[in-house]
């Protein structure tokens, strides 16, 4: 097996979290540039608008199915294994969607596909932000949910030139195309370690020194550096295991931890991604331009150019995340998409009074919203729920926040098209209304983890006497370790913990 180390093995993770959101990115977008194409539909025997609706949002609830999988599996078979089996059982998917022969065996490949992405979704965030150091952990989540966007890219494109070629090849091979990155995907498991966190929660303490010292000192198990980052991690499972919290019923009592406070604030990141608008967007993006007066084609083509303003604010956070903190990326997300979203609803209402200009308008704002929606909570809800649960609670938590987007995702999917029905252009005024009423939620509710390690965050939502107990013991390891290196580096859990706790000290309130 090949032994990555330091920068090499961080690029490698990072690369390999890239490839899983760009599958997602893709499998999410691929079927826009499928349901018009009419082999597709004559094989499908011409389904109902209401069962093509159906076919294409059950693949969330799949996604949902397979996200609540991973809260045990991940923790019994680690983070690596669970993405390979993900990736396995969304190659199934793949290929039954790719081999389809009628509606009832499309439906069950994308609940199979679904299974599998979820499981991905819910456990790639947390492979992640269990390998990262915590001055970049931000940054690397955000740039696989930029890749994310790529995925969407690449579908869209893909599909626009396959739209010339028509016929069965068109839509089988772009269904087909997305198993070449599943696959890459569980190759790159055979070469990246299991988290050193898993590997202590697991009693495998040598192990997950070896991983740190490939990690941090080059091999070096006995380097300061090393031994001080397995401490940090000890530590807090040990205080864990005290405690005995490690089950779903610990999810949701307070307890010392606040658990019950993370796993809230969790799911509500991503219901706010999905309640912000983003997918009302992105699915009726074809239907404002068709509004605007574009043919097929260029509404197509203007899909692709979507995809890239999409990109360009997905890149944003990848090098804003670490500097200004997640919270005013957050607030200040919000507010531009209710400004967005209130400006698509005046000019669809503007064209439907004869105003030929409001229709390119509508077009140009909603391209606005992908961006500002791209540059904050397409990556701050993933980033969010991979950072606040314990290491014991981390899978579950971050599975129910996954559950929780995919079930929102599919309740959009399902209501949009009635709410377009009744309430015509107020539908983006009314997603306009919910990001005003989220803004308070995360002023208050949500407090600020930049810079802080795992373990840092864990004591950031606990009562006061375990915030005592870590500062006594992160100031008497300090005091033994006198490795500059690590002191410039990682901060220890004691560490400068007052002058944060006081920093947060607002949005650190009961919920």
């Amino acid at each position: 097996m090949i032994q990555l180390k330091g920068k090499s093995l961080f690029r490698a993770s990072t690369t390999l979290a890239a490839v899983g959101f760009l599958l997602f990115g893709y499998d999410q977008g691929v079927m826009s540039g499928i349901l018009p194409n009419q082999h597709f539909l004559q094989l499908m025997g011409y389904p109902s608008s209401v069962m093509v609706g159906f076919t294409v949002a059950i693949y969330e609830l799949g996604c949902m199915l397979g996200a609540l999988i991973t809260g045990r599996l991940s923790d019994m078979v680690g983070r690596k294994n669970t993405i390979r089996i993900g990736c396995i059982i969304l190659i199934v998917g793949a290929v039954l969607q790719t081999a389809t022969q009628n509606l009832v065996m499309t439906i069950i490949a994308r609940v199979i596909a679904g299974v599998g992405n979820g499981m991905n979704t819910a456990t790639i965030p947390i492979y992640q932000s269990e390998i990262s150091p915590p001055k970049s952990r931000g940054a690397h989540i955000c740039f696989e949910c930029a890749i994310l966007v790529v995925g969407i890219g690449i579908a869209y494109w893909l599909e626009y030139g396959l739209h010339f070629v028509g016929g069965e090849f068109a839509w089988r091979f772009s269904l087909a195309f997305q198993l070449i990155f599943a696959l890459i995907l569980v190759f790159g498991t055979f070469i990246l370690p299991e988290t050193p966190r898993w590997l202590v929660a697991h009693g495998r303490d040598e192990d997950a020194k070896v991983v740190l010292a490939r990690l941090w000192t080059d091999g070096d198990t006995n380097h300061p550096r090393c031994v001080s980052e397995y401490e940090e991690i000890k530590e807090a499972v040990d205080f864990e295991r005290r405690e005995d919290i490690s089950s779903y019923k610990d999810l949701f009592t307070k307890g010392k931890y606040n658990n019950r406070k993370r796993v809230l604030l969790g799911m509500l990141s991503q219901i706010i991604q999905q309640l912000g608008g983003i997918n009302v967007t992105t699915y009726y993006l074809t239907d404002v331009m068709s509004q605007a007066g574009m043919e097929p084609n260029m509404a197509m083509l203007m899909a692709g150019v979507d995809s890239i303003i999409y990109l360009f604010g997905a890149m944003i956070p990848v090098f804003m995340v670490e500097r200004v903190g997640r919270r005013k990326i957050m607030l200040w997300g919000l507010v531009l998409q209710v400004v967005t979203l209130a400006c698509v609803g005046g000019c669809q209402k503007a064209s439907t009074d004869g105003i030929k200009a409001a229709g390119s308008a509508a077009v140009a704002f909603t391209m606005l919203y992908n961006f500002f929606f791209g540059a904050s909570w397409l990556s701050m809800s993933w980033l969010y729920p991979a950072e606040i649960f314990s290491t014991g609670l981390r899978a579950k938590g971050n599975s129910l926040s996954t559950a929780a987007n995919w079930l929102g995702n599919f309740v959009v999917a399902m209501i949009a098209p009635v709410l377009f029905q009744y309430l015509t252009f107020w539908t983006y005024i009314l997603f306009a209304g919910f990001n005003v009423l989220f803004i308070p939620m995360v002023y208050f509710w949500f407090p600020e983890t930049k810079g802080l390690s795992l373990e840092q965050i864990e004591m950031l939502f606990a009562v006061e006497a375990i915030q005592d107990d870590a500062r006594s013991i992160g100031s008497e390891r300090e005091h033994h370790n006198s490795d500059n290196e690590k002191k410039n580096d990682v901060e220890h859990i004691g560490q400068n913990f007052v002058t944060h706790k006081e920093e947060v000290a607002r949005p650190n309130e009961k919920i």
